[in-house]
């Protein structure tokens, strides 16, 4: 790996990658000798803070040639047509939501406790998540080999959150999960939001099985694999008892 992976290895305590939170949403930046990979671009108007970032650790936003979405959701998507304007990356994201890009709206989630139901039901009434519409460059059905843009990983669907989320996977056992799982709260990764409970854990019984050590959510701090484990069998008993 180049010299400016070790800079950013020194900066993140031996993580390969800057973690940017834009918005109410991490970003994460990933170098790479093809170019860089940016995963997500959080909030609407926030490139002129990821450009203060890249700079301050040696990096322009030319660099980034790669954008994957991990779903669109706006705190996911908002910058991510001025970033396509500026930088020319190329845009990745799951074939299923790529009609919500060019429309420039997903729907809300659905919530999954008492209080997550009233804030969806506030924000469709106040028509929350709109973004600048965008057309993808690169379409994903399962599952996507990184390595041809310089990445040893890959992309895993990893429906629940939406119907398109997807998580990268590096094969140094790091994922980036979007909404997949959270770490808002000390005894859970299960996210407040979700629209099919179901499919989202046969999606962390996915995510569990790549054997991967730590889990970055794009809200919350990263998670280590024991925290998961304990939540994944939790939540696991609790369907069981339920069907």
């Amino acid at each position: 790996m180049s010299g400016k992976i070790t800079k950013i290895k020194a900066v993140e305590k031996n993580d390969p990658y800057l973690s940017i939170r834009l918005g109410s949403a991490h970003s994460f930046f990933i170098p790479s000798d093809n170019g860089a990979v940016l995963i997500d671009v959080g909030n609407a108007h926030k490139v002129s803070q990821l450009k203060s970032v890249l700079h301050a650790h040696e990096y322009a936003l030319d660099d980034i040639r790669h954008v994957i979405v991990t779903h669109t959701h706006h705190d996911h998507v908002g910058s991510l047509a001025e970033l396509k304007k500026r930088a020319g990356a190329n845009i990745i994201v799951h074939e299923t939501e790529a009609n919500y890009l060019r429309l420039g709206r997903t729907p809300l989630p659905k919530g999954t406790t008492a209080y997550a139901k009233v804030l969806v039901a506030l924000g469709r009434l106040a028509r929350v998540g709109a973004f600048t519409p965008i057309e993808a460059d690169i379409f994903v059905t399962n599952s996507f080999d990184l390595s041809d843009i310089g990445i040893n990983g890959y992309l895993l669907h990893t429906p629940g959150h939406t119907q398109g989320s997807m998580s990268v996977i590096l094969n140094d056992g790091i994922a980036f999960v979007g909404d997949t799982l959270f770490n808002i709260h000390p005894e859970t990764v299960y996210p407040p939001f979700a629209n099919d409970p179901n499919r989202l854990l046969h999606s962390w019984r996915l995510l569990y099985e790549t054997g991967c050590k730590i889990f970055n959510p794009s809200h919350g701090k990263p998670i280590e694999r024991e925290k998961f484990r304990r939540c994944f069998l939790k939540r696991n008993r609790s369907n069981l008892q339920r069907t």
